[in-house]
């Protein structure tokens, strides 16, 4: 009896849910459109209306907005919040889907809509929400009739079914106030202001915040735009807890655990060393500090970056204000010492016979010349055709040929990349910068047979006071084991701030005296910072950058392993101005490729 009541309780439930759905959501579920299966033509569709070349189309989430709600909204908890489409400076967001009407291609359009929108409004604040939204909404229907069409019987049709938008009707008896707080219009773009809550007025405060290690805790990524909540926790009376918690697992249990191992104390730990011929010390850092002190024979790290004077200043573009602000990157130029002279990788010396046989078969560093007079040696057709002639005195004697060497009078800089992100692995046993430094050697192998000028620098940053510019090889430098020594001990460090590091190559390659310059960048990733550098203002400058290499007649190629590279790489080097590598394994076969295509 009682298992009765159970199920129709729970029958009654769902069918009050239904209901309530029904009557809160109005939403058409069956003809729902996902933004990430029409993302592709939207973005197109973005740039053709004008939109900037530098800002994505992103997902973003429900947000919360006080409004007023009908009753059966109270019963439910439902409509304190809604999807607003919203822009920054580096993005538009818009819903991860629309079901607002009755079939698919209305809520299509929706989408294009809200994206010529987000083009033609600038800077939308709670002050002038209704301004820059009417005048972006005549624009459009003024210029396209397929947008009047659609906005005259979408408004109607939200109009109708949600009884809250009837403030459009009267949107000048409206303030922008009023409308901030009021039932969101799904076909308007709203303040990203209108989305933050502050519970307390923190005052900035410059302190110089700790130094984070890039990319060195890894966690899936969430491709949607999140409400934020600003609080105050600085003070150390917040973290009390009212009940015992026995499930919480302590930072001892938590930090730094593998489950796969037998990580009990071993009391007989000092036995065993003692036993053992060798030692095999791992790199991973034990919870614990020691157990066992001993001596090890182990080679210790030498090598140590020198810091070359005490820096020099470089400007740096600020989009935002359109202007150069002067001096204000500090670029550190360091050289790494007591590098010990390294061979060549056995690994490495199959895939360098392989391309020096290729550059072989090019004839690249010989011009062959027929018919001298004298010459290296005997041309035999231009010989059997002069004791074939019957008039041999009027018949020049020129049967020779010379072979001379072909100079190509070309600089190349190599710039790569050797922040943080690079320490992740490809494989389970090969990291990025592994296959940087190999990709460093196979390259300079290739140069030194072409008898090509080249050099090579790496960059990593903290910020605009420290980019430091490792000198590997410079332009005089001859390449021989001391070159590859620094190349193996090149080691990931911090950011990529790649405006500063390409303006510092650039004046190196501007000072050479060939004919053509080309700067080969090497990386694994966006530009970014600790700073406001981490965004669209890291990509305006590394643009910017570029456009100064350009002009001083520098020809700039960029070659990543970062799959996502196309989403801003052709908007900073252009459509033939970069590689993306999809197998990292195959960088150092590859990266001389691209340079025997580039200066054929």
């Amino acid at each position: 009896m009682l298992h009765y009541w159970l199920e129709f309780e729970e029958s009654i439930g769902k069918v009050w849910d239904n209901y309530l759905n029904r009557k809160v959501h109005k939403f058409h579920e069956e003809q729902k459109v996902y933004f990430e299966d029409i993302s592709k033509s939207l973005n197109i569709f973005h740039r053709l209306m004008g939109g900037e070349k530098a800002k994505e189309l992103q997902i973003t989430d429900k947000r919360y907005v006080e409004t007023s709600r009908t009753l059966l909204q109270k019963i439910s908890f439902l409509g304190k919040e809604f999807f607003l489409t919203w822009q920054d400076e580096e993005s538009v967001y818009l819903p991860a889907s629309f079901a607002y009407f009755s079939t698919k291609e209305e809520n299509e359009m929706l989408y294009y809509w809200l994206v010529a929108m987000a083009t033609q409004v600038e800077n939308v604040t709670n002050h002038n929400l209704i301004e820059q939204n009417l005048k972006a909404m005549h624009y459009l229907t003024k210029r396209y009739s397929g947008f009047d069409i659609f906005y005259k019987q979408s408004s109607q049709y939200l109009m109708d079914k949600y009884e809250q938008l009837s403030f459009l009707k009267s949107l000048d008896e409206q303030s922008n106030q009023d409308l901030t707080n009021d039932y969101p219009n799904p076909l308007w773009i709203y303040p990203p202001a209108i989305t933050l809550n502050y519970a307390n007025n923190i005052e900035d405060e410059e302190q110089e915040e700790p130094i984070r290690e890039e990319g060195k805790d890894k966690s899936e990524e969430l491709h949607m735009k999140k409400q934020t909540n600003q609080i105050d926790d600085k003070h150390e009376t917040d973290g009390f807890l009212a009940f015992l918690p026995e499930s919480l697992m302590s930072i001892f249990e938590q930090v730094n655990v593998d489950r796969c191992e037998d990580d009990s104390f071993d009391e007989d730990a000092l036995y065993h060393a003692e036993d053992l011929d060798e030692i095999t010390i791992g790199q991973k850092q034990a919870n614990l500090s020691a157990r066992i002190k001993m001596d090890l024979e182990l080679l210790p790290d030498t090598t140590v970056l020198y810091p070359l004077g005490k820096g020099h200043f470089i400007d740096e573009w600020d989009y935002l204000k359109s202007e150069y602000l002067v001096k204000y990157v500090r670029i550190l130029p360091q050289v790494t010492t007591n590098v010990i002279p390294t061979e060549l990788p056995v690994r490495l010396k199959k895939t360098v016979r392989k391309i020096q046989g290729e550059l072989d078969l090019l004839q690249l560093d010989r011009i062959k010349n027929d018919n001298l007079p004298y010459g290296d040696e005997i041309n035999i057709d231009s010989w059997i055709e002069y004791f074939g002639h019957q008039n041999k005195s009027m018949h020049h004697q020129k049967f020779y040929t010379t072979f001379e060497k072909k100079t190509r009078d070309m600089s190349t800089l190599i710039l790569a990349d050797i922040s943080l992100s690079t320490e992740g692995g490809i494989t389970q046993e090969v990291r990025i910068i592994d296959v940087i430094k190999d990709s460093l050697m196979v390259f300079s192998e290739a140069l030194e047979k072409l008898q090509d000028k080249f050099a090579i620098y790496t960059f990593s940053s903290l910020q605009n006071k420290k980019v430091y510019f490792n000198i590997i090889k410079n332009f005089k430098d001859k390449y021989d084991a001391l070159i590859r020594g620094r190349i193996d001990t090149i080691k990931p460090q911090y950011y990529t701030r790649m405006g500063a590091a390409i303006r510092e190559s650039a004046k190196i390659l501007d000072k050479q005296q060939s004919a053509n310059k080309l700067l080969l960048i090497i990386s694994d990733g966006k530009p970014n910072d600790e700073d406001r550098y981490d965004g669209r203002y890291g990509i305006e400058d590394t643009k910017k950058a570029l456009e100064e290499v350009k002009q001083k007649g520098i020809t700039p190629f960029c070659i990543t392993v970062d799959l996502d590279a196309k989403e801003y790489l052709g908007y900073l080097f252009g459509r033939n101005g970069y590689a993306v590598v999809r197998d990292g394994q195959k960088l150092p076969k590859v990266l001389t490729e691209v340079y025997i295509n580039l200066t054929k």
